[in-house]
């Protein structure tokens, strides 16, 4: 299975998983200092980074196949999966697969729900638009919006990191997201916690839809970090790498 990983530390595998338009690169810094918690493995979806894009039909599910017969080709047992936005919709297809196997998750921004109609017609939009304009304009209205604070220093650097991503790459994940399966049902009758983080400024996965998925478990932690958009990672880093921190050890 050809998955590219950066790995540090010992102890509990704690696997962080990017979201869209992302790479392993997104966790710099953050993944140094979780691995004071554990053995930290940040990768690289297919299609991004330096993973390659599978031929055909990308669908989560998919992915989430993937990406869980990697890590049992790679004997790593009772990992603690992070998934970031894209990530988070990866890390519960995997649990839905093997909820045995996946028994700590961390929903980073993300969500349980399906796209609505709305959201559905969003992508569409972002399909079109990129495949006429190329990645680089998209990009450079895409990165601002993750952002609480506009000015933030580490624009620059996410901005140079989601310029990486291949068209096909950008407008397969766009399909795979708009069609992604709902997982309330999974996570109402999932018998492990999950700790969901949110963004009390998220304009993409906002408080209220957080909210409201942390009511559908009562195996669910929920907490909000403050002043935060969509890059709690950076714009919260040592708070959430102490809620994470935490959860990985009680």
């Amino acid at each position: 299975m050809n998955i590219f990983f950066r790995e540090q530390g010992v102890g509990t595998p704690i696997i962080l998983i990017h979201g869209f338009c992302e790479t392993h690169e997104i966790w710099d810094g953050f993944d140094k200092k979780l691995s004071n918690y554990g053995r930290v493995i940040s990768i690289d979806l297919p299609g991004f980074g330096e993973s390659p894009l599978q031929e055909g039909s990308l669908s989560i599910d998919f992915v989430a196949e993937m990406v869980l017969n990697w890590l049992k080709e790679e004997q790593i047992k009772d990992p603690v999966l992070v998934g970031h936005s894209l990530g988070g919709y990866v890390v519960l297809a995997m649990a839905a697969k093997d909820p045995e196997f996946c028994k700590k998750l961390v929903l980073f921004h993300s969500s349980v729900f399906a796209d609505s109609e709305e959201k559905k017609a969003n992508r569409d939009k972002v399909i079109d638009f990129v495949t006429k304009n190329g990645v680089e304009p998209f990009i450079q209205t895409f990165v601002p919006a993750l952002f609480y604070n506009k000015a933030h220093q580490a624009l620059a650097r996410v901005r140079s990191i989601s310029l990486k991503t291949p068209l096909a790459t950008l407008v397969s994940y766009s399909k795979a997201m708009r069609d992604r399966l709902s997982r309330e049902e999974f996570l109402a009758n999932y018998l492990y916690p999950t700790l969901i983080l949110a963004g009390d400024q998220d304009e993409i996965i906002t408080m209220d839809l957080s909210k409201t998925m942390a009511s559908i478990s009562p195996k669910s932690i929920f907490f909000a970090l403050p002043n935060t958009g969509h890059m709690g990672m950076i714009e919260s880093e040592s708070l959430a790498i102490a809620e994470i921190s935490q959860f990985i050890l009680s």
